[in-house]
């Protein structure tokens, strides 16, 4: 079991190698599930966008370092739609007011507690900071925990008589749900995921698909059009070719990056190292202004705060 904040700031680094590779700078939160999906990495080198490494590259997470296999498990966030629409949601938990399910607020959130046995990285518990001094401290279980949301973590109306007093005891629970789970009938686990799985909803899944269009390579983009060239504009199928062939994948990934954000109206102003404004929101992305970002080590704030 770890906390979140025993992880950040942990160097990273590849087995292939020995190789320190970056430091681990934050997590990403999937609120559906309840887990820690991706990890946010400072590798020091400015690149298109941020980069993560998915929860099931992770070998594992010790005192001194996250390990994973090699530097390619960790890869550029606009290659990953799932990574960038779990950014856009911003759930963070640590720090938001803790609300119980009849409307009551009490406290805030602090630390996250999670598993780190398996790839999965369940939440297992939340630190509970009270608001006043008569309400008992502790830690959130996870079965007291309705919704990981933006601003606020809703809980069970009996949340406070079920907070656990140390990291142990979030152990001996999850040792016991283990048990339980694992003694009830084959029907019963055969139903979890039906339970667990919510199916997206449409408008995302378009806007999922859109990314992927504009991100997807060459070999890609043609296979599903090869039947009906004849129904595609001509000029850009002309000129296609030939930017590509003088592309190496690298650039030419970038390339389309850039072009799917130029024209793209930014939706958060945004400061460099010295809190100096680089761009303000409403601006429209030009190939300028994200040139300008990328040199200021900010292009991952571009990229997270856009819209049509």
């Amino acid at each position: 079991m770890k906390t979140a904040q025993q992880i950040i700031g942990l160097p990273v680094v590849s087995i292939f190698d020995g190789n320190e590779i970056g430091k681990v700078k934050n997590v990403i939160i999937n609120a559906s599930k309840g887990t820690i999906d991706f990890f946010i990495i400072d590798s020091g080198i400015r690149s298109l966008a941020g980069g993560v490494i998915p929860a099931d590259r992770v070998l594992g997470i010790g005192e001194y370092a996250l390990t994973i296999q090699q530097p390619d498990d960790i890869s550029d966030i606009v290659k990953i739609p799932a990574a960038i629409e779990l950014m856009q949601k911003n759930i963070t938990v640590t720090g938001t007011r803790v609300l119980t399910k009849k409307g009551s607020l009490l406290g805030e959130a602090g630390d996250i507690y999670f598993n780190d046995e398996e790839s999965s990285y369940n939440i297992i518990g939340v630190e509970f900071v009270p608001a006043k001094s008569t309400t008992p401290s502790g830690i959130i279980p996870r079965s007291s925990i309705i919704t990981f949301g933006k601003n606020l973590l809703v809980v069970q109306d009996d949340f406070v008589e079920k907070l656990l007093e140390s990291p142990s005891a979030i152990e001996e629970v999850t040792e016991d749900e283990k048990k339980n789970y694992n003694s009830e009938p084959d029907i019963a686990v055969s139903q979890e995921p039906a339970a667990v799985e919510v199916p997206p909803v449409p408008v995302e899944e378009l806007k999922d698909d859109l990314f992927r269009i504009e991100t997807m390579d060459p070999v890609q983009a043609e296979e599903p059009a090869e039947a009906d060239l004849n129904l595609l504009p001509e000029e850009p199928e002309l000129s296609q070719p030939a930017e590509d062939a003088s592309m190496s994948a690298a650039e030419l990934f970038e390339h389309r990056q850039r072009q799917f954000l130029v024209g793209k109206k930014v939706t958060k102003t945004i400061h460099d190292a010295s809190g100096n404004v680089l761009v303000n929101a409403g601006d429209i992305i030009t190939e300028d202004l994200i040139q300008l970002v990328k040199e200021n080590g900010k292009l991952i704030d571009l990229v997270m705060n856009y819209e049509e």
